[in-house]
C-alpha cells in the first residue's frame, strides 16, 4: 500500500495528538482554581512527599503527607502570578483561549466576534469545571483535616486546611459570579447582533 494513499497520513491528527492538544488547551484556558485541583495531589505525591523524606527520613508517613500537601499548596499563588507574568506569551500561543480567559477574568464581553461566539460554550464548561474543582479541593481539605486530627494531632494543618477551603470557596464564588454576569451580558447582546 502506498504511504500517501493511506488515510491516516502524517497531516491527519492522531487520537494521541488530539488528547495532548486537548490537555494543553485545557491548561491554557483553565482558571487557577481548576489548575490547583489538577496539580495539588500529583505535586504532593511526586514532589512534596519525596522532598520531605529526602530531608527528614525519620518523619512518619502522615506527617510527610501533611507537610508535602502544605508545601504543594504554594502552587496556587504561583499559578496566578505566573499567568499574570506570562500574559503576552499566552496571548501569542493561544490568542482565542487567552481572550476567553481574559473575558472571564475581567468580566467583560470581548469585542472580537469569534471570541464572542465561543464565549457561551466556554462559560458553560467553566461553570461545570469550577464547581467540580471546588468540590475536589474541599474534599482534599476535609481529608487533610481528618488526617491531621485523627492520625497526627496537628492543629496547624487544620488551620491551613480551613484557610485553603475558605480561599477556594471565595475564588469559586468570584468566578461563578463573573460567569453569571458575563452570560447575562451575552444574552442582552448576543454574538452577531448589530451594535
Amino acid at each position: 500500500m502506498d504511504v500517501d494513499s493511506d488515510p491516516r497520513r502524517a497531516d491527519a491528527p492522531t487520537e494521541a495528538g488530539e488528547g495532548h492538544r486537548g490537555w494543553r488547551r485545557f491548561l491554557e484556558r483553565a482558571p487557577g482554581l481548576q489548575l490547583m485541583a489538577v496539580y495539588w495531589v500529583p505535586v504532593t505525591v511526586f514532589v512534596g512527599l519525596p522532598m520531605r523524606w529526602l530531608f527528614d527520613r525519620q518523619e512518619s508517613l502522615v506527617d510527610a503527607v501533611l507537610g508535602g500537601a502544605w508545601n504543594a499548596v504554594c502552587i496556587g499563588p504561583a499559578i496566578y502570578l505566573g499567568r499574570l507574568a506570562a500574559g503576552e506569551q499566552a496571548a501569542r500561543r493561544d490568542p482565542e483561549g487567552y481572550a476567553l480567559r481574559e473575558a472571564l477574568r475581567t468580566g467583560t464581553v470581548p469585542e472580537d466576534e469569534a471570541t464572542r461566539a465561543a464565549l457561551p460554550g466556554y462559560l458553560t464548561a467553566q461553570r461545570r469545571a469550577t464547581r467540580a474543582a471546588l468540590l475536589f479541593i474541599l474534599t482534599i481539605c476535609l481529608g487533610l483535616v481528618l488526617l491531621a486530627l485523627l492520625a497526627a494531632d496537628n492543629e496547624g494543618s487544620v488551620v491551613l486546611s480551613g484557610t485553603v477551603a475558605v480561599v477556594s470557596v471565595a475564588v469559586a464564588v468570584l468566578t461563578l459570579t463573573r460567569i453569571r454576569r458575563l452570560a447575562s451580558l451575552l444574552r442582552a447582546d448576543p454574538p452577531g447582533s448589530p451594535r
